[in-house]
């Protein structure tokens, strides 16, 4: 996982427009680099128990701005914040959960957390949830979850999903068009991303495929970058 470090700045816009009034100053005060007055601000409201300002106090510690990188703490504020069905949070927990940074490695518990987020749309949890069901730790091993969760994701733009969702579609092949979707995400992945391109099962699935069924899958690209490309714009 990418660590809350360059990113964490960027995910406080996206935030932004759910943070409630009282911890507005607070935010502000992140956005500029200023972590004195935001810990300043988001203390008293914390243990008011305002769900927003734990999860911002998480993040301080997860990023380590301000104070020390305690990710123990980190996960402490965000599982205030969590139980309060803050999706961030539950986000954040998850992860922390599913890497075993500043907990112990829990996949049953990161599952527990990443659902909601991941039912609300969020690719990062989609893809760590799909990743449990595929691999059966702390979940029965569910095959059909594991492409659920991952497909959802891999249309999102997570390189990550699509490299084991075709990996797995690939494992479980029923049928023709699990060979044909395993082609278009193998290729969509090592294209879109260096390190997919050199773990990438793609040359394997090519192999099993034939002129008519890479014909397909190259079409499936080509829909999914249009696709894409059309979000792109209208954002």
């Amino acid at each position: 996982m990418k660590r809350v470090s360059m990113v964490w700045v960027a995910m406080l816009f996206v935030v932004s427009s759910a943070i409630a009034s009282p911890t507005e100053p607070a935010l502000k005060a992140m956005q500029k680099g200023d972590f004195k007055t935001a810990l300043a601000e988001l203390r008293p409201l914390a243990a008011k128990n305002d769900p927003n300002a734990q999860f911002l106090l998480g993040m301080l510690y997860d990023a380590g701005n301000g104070v020390p990188q305690d990710q123990a703490a980190a996960a402490s504020w965000y599982r205030k914040a969590a139980v309060q069905n803050h999706l961030m949070a539950q986000l954040y927990l998850g992860i922390l959960y599913y890497y075993g940074q500043g907990v112990k490695q829990d996949a049953a518990e990161a599952a527990h957390w990443l659902r909601k987020p991941a039912e609300n749309g969020n690719e990062r949890a989609q893809f760590c949830l799909g990743a449990i069901y595929e691999g059966g730790e702390g979940v029965k091993k569910n095959e059909d979850e594991a492409i659920k969760w991952l497909t959802r994701s891999a249309q999102q733009q997570n390189t990550q999903a699509m490299g084991l969702l075709a990996a797995t579609l690939m494992s479980r092949s029923r049928d023709e068009q699990d060979l044909i979707d395993a082609y278009a995400w193998s290729h969509l992945a090592a294209e879109m991303d260096r390190v997919q391109a050199m773990t990438s099962s793609r040359v394997v699935i090519e192999k099993y495929c034939n002129a008519e069924q890479k014909k397909l899958g190259k079409a499936q690209m080509a829909e999914w970058k249009r696709k894409w490309a059309h979000e792109a714009k209208a954002r």
